[in-house]
């Protein structure tokens, strides 16, 4: 797509877990990102959605398949183009503790990446001060350590940092589930008015389907590794293809007490990534599985515009 920031095509991540066993996290997954639009992607835990992110931002290696930033192929990026890539791209962790360093002040914590990228030039306190401001903190608090901050605070902290070096992609990999309810609506709004304000593209990683439709321009659904329903935020909550996508947003609670939707009960647990079904990977747990669905793994296709799926229904 020519106004596509990124492009992922077929990409595969896979780890050897010992006794030769391959666990496929990632395996062939395609798609694309608009300049400026956030793609929500979801699915149930283990299926890949972080590793999906982490592959393309080039903390893990690839196995197989491309990823391109501007046209240029990320994991051949050396030198100077491999620095301006990791500016350009950055990520906002899950765990806002975690990914802190406990024993650096939170200017430091900001200041990172401008020290790296030679981009301070003597106004480093000053940036900072910005920063904080930016994100809803005060200039105080850059003297502090993470620990004396509360969890929609420490995000905050981790969101300037990305902010730091004036990225232009984002990976926000769960980046609220680990706050309080109260608090995950400041953050979102907080990275919605940054992209209006500084023209960001987002890559939102979450399971929660409410909130992910709120910030959302498209949505990708991901399954055991591979993506498995791809539409614009309005046409997947109108009319999900895919069976999968159906079970997750019957889920979904209804704020209105008039309005009934049958619950699809899904069957088993998500199979092992490292011992996945033959044919369709959702086949041992779908309601509509028919005997192809064992013997041909469904083509990724548009079933309609704009509207991507892999599943035999739709053949």
């Amino acid at each position: 797509m020519k106004d596509s920031l990124v492009e992922v095509n077929n990409l595969k991540k896979h780890f050897h877990i010992g006794n030769g066993q391959l666990l496929k996290a990632v395996d062939g997954v395609t798609f694309s990102i608009r300049q400026g639009e956030t793609l929500g992607l979801v699915g149930e835990s283990g299926c890949g959605k972080s590793t999906l992110g982490r592959t393309i931002i080039r903390l893990y290696e690839n196995t197989d398949g491309e990823v391109l930033y501007k046209g240029k192929n990320v994991h051949r990026l050396k030198g100077k183009e491999a620095g301006q890539f990791n500016r350009d791209v950055q990520m906002i962790f899950q765990d806002p503790q975690a990914s802190l360093n406990p024993r650096m002040t939170v200017e430091d914590i900001i200041a990172e990446g401008l020290d790296i990228h030679g981009l301070a030039r003597g106004m480093r306190r000053e940036r900072v001060t910005e920063l904080l401001q930016l994100v809803g903190l005060r200039k105080e608090h850059a003297s502090r350590f993470p620990h004396e901050f509360s969890g929609g605070q420490r995000q905050r902290i981790g969101i300037a940092r990305a902010l730091a070096v004036e990225p232009e992609f984002i990976i926000a990999d769960e980046p609220i589930s680990a706050l309080d309810v109260s608090i995950q609506a400041q953050v979102v709004n907080l990275l919605e008015d940054l992209q209006a304000e500084r023209g960001l593209t987002y890559l939102f990683i979450a399971h929660d389907l409410s909130m992910v439709k709120h910030i959302s321009t498209r949505i990708g659904v991901m399954y055991l590794g591979k993506m498995v329903e791809l539409a614009t935020s309005n046409e997947l909550y109108k009319l999900p293809l895919h069976p999968y996508t159906q079970a997750l947003l019957s889920s979904v609670p209804v704020p209105d007490p008039t309005v009934k939707r049958e619950r699809i009960i899904l069957q088993g647990d998500l199979p092992s990534p490292a011992n996945r079904p033959s044919g369709c990977g959702f086949r041992t747990r779908c309601p509509k599985a028919t005997e192809r669905c064992a013997l041909e793994e469904p083509v990724w296709k548009e079933a309609e515009a704009g509207h991507w799926v892999a599943c035999h229904l739709y053949d």
